[in-house]
């Protein structure tokens, strides 16, 4: 049993899934402190991961893939953008609408493109290599843990750090969070609304869209209609949860994908596989009552 929740083999597992979920966790923690009502990441997601599939298809690259993956995702943030802040819509309304309709679209490309329902794979599918590090890899325990991933599992660490620098210790953190707090006290301090708000999406776009790229191409060198299966949506919990910190939101999202590989494991234990697969979910959805009901304790602390 403490193989089964602590050994490498179910951590290094975690980590490798919870690539997408961080990534887009972290991202999205942008527009939310910017006061961006924005649900779509899945629909961002979901983009980026068939362009990435695209991408790499035509030139056998993979990191060609990831280039178009995160230009579809920057693609679905201006276009978010254009409806909400120039259209005057509504982010949920935008939201539904793009989440929705980003898989029929790309449901509507796999068959036109590809001539494949369901999901294509290919040779030219090509994932990103597993790479070696010689100084990790002499460590116990972490060494099995983090060596022989992938450099995206790396360069996913060193984002969620450097988007909390950007975010706390950086000016443009510090705007970001006021536009957030309380625009018209931003603008009277001479700053520009419409600017951050836009700077806040795009990089919520440009976060996803790596994310989705790591979908196809992280490992399982295929590409199926909702391939995201709720990780938008998840990834929108982790930045409710955390209130809105990346690195709060990345370890969240890392709970989650532990949540989700240690549901799978469980089904060799004879448990229904219905139950199984709504496990991360019903994590979810405690954490959230958890983190809920603690923010409404610290309320009432606050006001004694």
């Amino acid at each position: 049993m403490v193989e089964l929740f602590f050994g490498t083999v179910t951590i290094a597992a975690a980590i490798r899934l919870a690539v997408p979920l961080v990534l887009s966790s972290v991202g999205g923690c942008f527009g939310d402190r910017a006061g961006i009502f924005n649900i779509a990441l899945e629909s961002f997601m979901l983009c980026a991961a068939f362009f990435a599939t695209l991408g790499t298809y035509c030139t056998a690259n993979p990191y060609f893939g990831i280039i178009c993956g995160i230009l579809a995702g920057l693609t679905c943030a201006l276009l978010f953008g254009i409806f909400v802040f120039h259209f005057g819509s509504s982010g949920m309304v935008v939201s539904i609408a793009m989440n929705l309709g980003m898989d029929a679209f790309t449901s509507f490309l796999l068959l036109t493109i590809f001539g494949k329902r369901g999901s294509f794979m290919d040779e030219r599918l090509v994932s990103i290599p597993d790479i070696n590090i010689p100084i990790i890899s002499e460590l116990p325990y972490i060494g099995e843990v983090l060596n022989g991933q992938n450099i995206m599992v790396y360069l996913t660490i060193v984002l969620a750090v450097a988007a909390w620098l950007l975010m706390y210790k950086m000016p443009f953190g510090l705007r970001v969070r006021s536009v957030g707090m309380n625009e018209k006290a931003a603008q009277t301090a001479g700053i520009n609304i419409l600017k951050y708000k836009w700077y806040s999406v795009l990089l919520t776009g440009l976060f996803c869209g790596l994310a989705g790229a790591i979908l196809p191409l992280g490992g399982t060198s295929i590409f199926t209609e909702n391939m995201t299966a709720g990780r938008g949506f998840l990834a929108v919990a982790a930045i409710m949860i955390a209130g809105g910190n990346p690195i709060k939101a990345a370890i969240v999202g890392f709970m989650f994908a532990y949540a989700e590989v240690i549901a799978a494991s469980m089904q060799n234990f004879g448990i229904p596989s219905q139950i199984v697969l709504s496990f991360p979910y019903f994590i979810t959805i405690f954490v959230l009552l958890i983190s809920a009901v603690c923010t409404k304790i610290r309320k009432k602390v606050v006001k004694i």
